[in-house]
């Protein structure tokens, strides 16, 4: 009984520890009109460290890759992004974490946002706003797709990992074992 306790307890704290913000988080942004995109970071210790965004609609069309070289930072201590046109941090804040930023509205994505970059060296940024919306802006070809920042929705989802998924699966033999039907003490028909 003791270890199937401790089995218990082993998996809720690895869930736990996958709640609090870690693991594979998805990404779809649309400003409702030409411009759209799709893409999946992985975010380890509140910093995404590798992704993808690929801008399927709209002037900045391609495949984007996370820009990591650069390291990571804070709201407060933003990192010029290579061309020189974008701040960024790649800070992703997934509840129950708080956006330090923005408590009120907690987007995931701070003012600096994620940085994305492609063979040619173009740029894609997005980031989160105090009212909770997203802006995702590009530097393409050496121009900006708009000086100003395109505002529109974005959804922000953790994804389950199969580590995650198996973590549950486990959770549940110890439920099975216990709540099995037992033979010997059914009552006489």
């Amino acid at each position: 009984m003791k270890a199937i306790r401790i089995t218990i307890l082993a998996a809720v704290l690895a869930l736990d520890l996958k709640v609090q913000g870690d693991g594979l988080i998805n990404i779809n942004f649309t400003d409702g009109g030409s411009n759209v995109g799709s893409g999946q970071i992985d975010v380890v210790n509140g910093y995404a460290v590798s992704g993808y965004f690929d801008v399927t609609a709209g002037l900045a069309a391609g495949n984007y890759t996370l820009y990591t070289a650069g390291g990571t930072g804070t709201f407060q201590n933003l990192i010029t992004s290579p061309s020189g046109r974008f701040i960024y941090d790649n800070a992703v804040y997934v509840p129950p974490a708080t956006n330090p930023q923005y408590p009120a509205t907690n987007p995931i994505l701070d003012n600096g946002g994620l940085l994305f970059t492609d063979a040619s060296n173009n740029e894609v940024n997005l980031w989160g706003n105090a009212d909770g919306s997203y802006t995702f802006d590009a530097f393409i070809n050496n121009a900006y797709l708009d000086p100003t920042g395109i505002i529109g929705t974005s959804t922000i989802t953790p994804t389950p990992e199969p580590s995650s998924l198996a973590l549950i699966a486990l959770m549940l033999v110890p439920a099975g074992i216990l709540f099995r039907p037992n033979p010997k003490l059914q009552l006489p028909k």
